[in-house]
């Protein structure tokens, strides 16, 4: 058997926010709500420079996604210290657009109609059906709670977004959330307690036309050898079981929706919405599980595959992503 470089000695759920970090993202966001956009971007330069300089594993991480995207590209261009903070840089302002997203005080700016099948979903909502949207660590997901203010023509009843997240490793940025916006919990649901209970609420709202929303690209921490591997950037990927069983046993139309910049390191660009339908009809049995699983995951995959190689500094996923999450010690 041979030993892979530079292994991931946690697995993502395990790694801990830095001490102090809760401070540091207070006092950022404040800045930008009181201060603007244009300078929190200048006093970003260098908090994000020092992270840099002690990013560890954060930052090996970033230099390998990134030239796998330029090796995918065929570009033979090498990744440096340059491009690493680029990465972080827009991670950062990223977290701070979320909290502002929360908060209903967002100046993230237009929002672009990019695919036809925002159409579809919209024509769809509008007949108070509700859906199930997997999304991605690629972009800024809390953008997709704007998805009701699109210019679509079509006038939208009131629907909810119930997002189901892994609050593992979170612990801060949640209670900074709360902070910003006490509501903002109550349509957040940890994943690690989905129970028949919950299903029952999750299928009650889409039966009320709500969209429920959970990201397929991080593996659990708890149920780690529930994956299903499949080819990403040229390597095998281990992608989690349950947001695709979850979106199965739902029994609601599948979408695939993404909120990226327009150019990622340019924060005065719009945000373009990406909404994909699965072209799958779900007809979820225990007889067809694998063959459904593995057929909404490479769809999936697809599309995330497509637009990280076009928004590769917008990929938020900062850890060794080909681990195979089984392997690593609990």
């Amino acid at each position: 058997m041979t030993e892979k470089v530079d292994k991931q000695v946690n697995h993502w759920s395990e790694e801990k926010e830095k001490k102090g970090s809760l401070g540091q993202m207070r006092f950022l966001f404040l800045c930008y709500k009181y201060l603007g956009p244009r300078v929190i971007r200048i006093i970003l330069y260098p908090v994000i420079f020092f992270f840099c300089l002690f990013s560890g594993s954060a930052g090996k991480s970033s230099r390998e996604f990134l030239q796998k995207v330029e090796s995918r590209k065929g570009s033979g261009k090498k990744i440096g210290f340059r491009a690493i903070y680029r990465h972080f840089y827009c991670f950062s302002y990223a977290l701070i657009e979320k909290l502002a997203a929360w908060s209903g005080d967002s100046n993230s700016g237009s929002l672009l109609n990019m695919t036809e099948d925002i159409a579809v979903l919209t024509n769809q909502l509008a007949e108070g059906k509700g859906a199930v949207a997997l999304c991605s660590h690629l972009g800024n997901m809390e953008m997709l709670r704007a998805f009701g203010s699109l210019d679509t023509g079509i006038r939208l009843p009131d629907f909810q977004t119930i997002s189901i997240v892994d609050f593992s490793g979170t612990a801060q940025f949640n209670a900074l959330l709360e902070e910003v916006n006490p509501k903002a919990m109550v349509k957040l649901i940890d994943a690690k307690s989905i129970d028949p209970t919950v299903m029952i609420y999750l299928k009650e709202c889409i039966d009320k036309g709500d969209l429920v929303v959970i990201a397929g690209d991080r593996t659990s921490g708890t149920n780690r050898d529930r994956n299903t591997v499949y080819s990403f950037l040229g390597e095998d990927a281990y992608f989690p079981q349950g947001a695709f069983v979850l979106a199965c046993l739902l029994g609601a139309p599948v979408y695939y929706m993404f909120a990226l910049r327009e150019k990622d390191c340019k924060f005065n660009t719009p945000y373009e919405f990406y909404v994909y339908k699965s072209a799958l009809e779900i007809e979820y049995t225990r007889k067809n599980r694998g063959i459904m699983i593995q057929s909404l995951t490479a769809e999936y995959v697809q599309h995330l595959e497509e637009l990280s190689q076009l928004h590769p500094y917008q990929w938020f996923n900062f850890f060794n992503f080909w681990e195979n999450p089984s392997l690593i010690d609990k």
